[in-house]
Formats: C-alpha cells, sequence, structure tokens
C-alpha cells in the first residue's frame, strides 16, 4: 500500500523546464505545443497531448529566454522566437480566469478606500487587491494598514500589479481601486493564480 502510494505521489511531481526542479505538478503551468509550433498555457492542465511545466517563479519567469524555450525542439515542432507572445498569452489566459473567479466573490467582497480601511481594523486574515495605477495617496493609506495589521500579527496578503480596469471589470464597478476579501473564502488556486499573474505582467 505504502509503496503504491509513494508512486501516485511521484507521478504528481514534475520538472520544471527552467530550473529544473521537481514540484507538484498542480502548482506549476503546463504549457503545450500546438500543429503550428507556437507554445500555449495550459492552465488547468486538460489540454491532449504532451507538454513541458514551468514552475512560474520569478527567477525561472525571468530566465524563459527563446534560447531555453529552444530546448523544446528535442521533443515538438517548436517554432522560435515566440516567448514574448508566449508570456502575453499567459497573462491574457490568467487575466480572463483570474476576472471569473474574483468575479464570484462580489457579494462578500469589501470594495474601495472607506471600505477596506475599515475592514482593516477588523482581526482576521485578509487579502487587499491594490491596483497599480492607485493614487500615491490610496496607495500609502493602504501600505500603513497592512503593516499595522501585520505588526499586530494579523495575516494580510498584499496583492499589488492589477489594474483599475482589471478590478472593475472583476467586481462589476465603473471603477474600483482596492479591494479586500476575507482569505478564508478565497481558494489556494485563486491566491496562486494572483502570484503568476503579478509576476508576468511585472516582466511584460
Amino acid at each position: 500500500m505504502s509503496k503504491s502510494s509513494g508512486s501516485e505521489r511521484k507521478l504528481k511531481q514534475r520538472q520544471c523546464l527552467i530550473c529544473r526542479d521537481s514540484e507538484e505538478k498542480s502548482m506549476m503551468l503546463r504549457l503545450v505545443v500546438d500543429d503550428e509550433g507556437r507554445i500555449w498555457p495550459d492552465l488547468f492542465q486538460k489540454a491532449p497531448g504532451r507538454g513541458t511545466y514551468l514552475c512560474m517563479k520569478q527567477a525561472c519567469l525571468t530566465g524563459l529566454t527563446d534560447r531555453k524555450l529552444g530546448a523544446l525542439r528535442n521533443r515538438f515542432n517548436v517554432q522560435l522566437p515566440q516567448r514574448a507572445n508566449l508570456m502575453e498569452r499567459t497573462g491574457e489566459v490568467l487575466r480572463r480566469q483570474l476576472v471569473r473567479l474574483v468575479s464570484q466573490f462580489g457579494a462578500v467582497a469589501v470594495l474601495g478606500r472607506d471600505a477596506v480601511m475599515h475592514q482593516m481594523w477588523k482581526s482576521g486574515p485578509l487579502l487587499v487587491m491594490l491596483a497599480s495605477d492607485a493614487g500615491d495617496a490610496l496607495v500609502q493609506q493602504v501600505e500603513d494598514g497592512i503593516d499595522k495589521r501585520r505588526k499586530a500579527g494579523e495575516k494580510t496578503i498584499l496583492l499589488h500589479g492589477f489594474s483599475t480596469s482589471f478590478l472593475a471589470e472583476a467586481f462589476a464597478r465603473d471603477k474600483i481601486s482596492v479591494a479586500a476579501l476575507d482569505t478564508a473564502n478565497v481558494s489556494t488556486k485563486l491566491q496562486m493564480f494572483c502570484d503568476w499573474y503579478v509576476r508576468v505582467k511585472e516582466l511584460g
């Protein structure tokens, strides 16, 4: 029984294309190559055919060059260069999925500066989504509030890579620069996709 369980755990491990470290495949991004040699992100790891995996750490995203992608030619008919297109496709796939996921929390999300700052005074874990194009005064106020929460021992996650238009689309509002969610309502998958999206957008 233990041997079977160990085999099952091993099957779930995949090696990152860049750093070559092995990790749980559900925590990695699968990449697939279509018939025309284009590389696509397979966010839910359901696309047919063989693929490769990327751990999505900042260092590996930075190291994802066309030269590194060239290693895929040993297994696939890959057309190069396309690193820039792959990053663009990945960012767009993540954006669409995040809008879908975040919109599901519209009823329980705390939206806007006053509501979010009020929520920060309460105890309990909190995930704060702050627009990258928010005003300096709002950014400073939110960061000060988060700093106070952390010093008080309150778990607070800050995600600061979304535009106001993204948050507006996700929460179906005309404009929104900051939002907060109780992390008890937020899945690990959502947090992971948020981290990935921010990293991809930072690299452009």
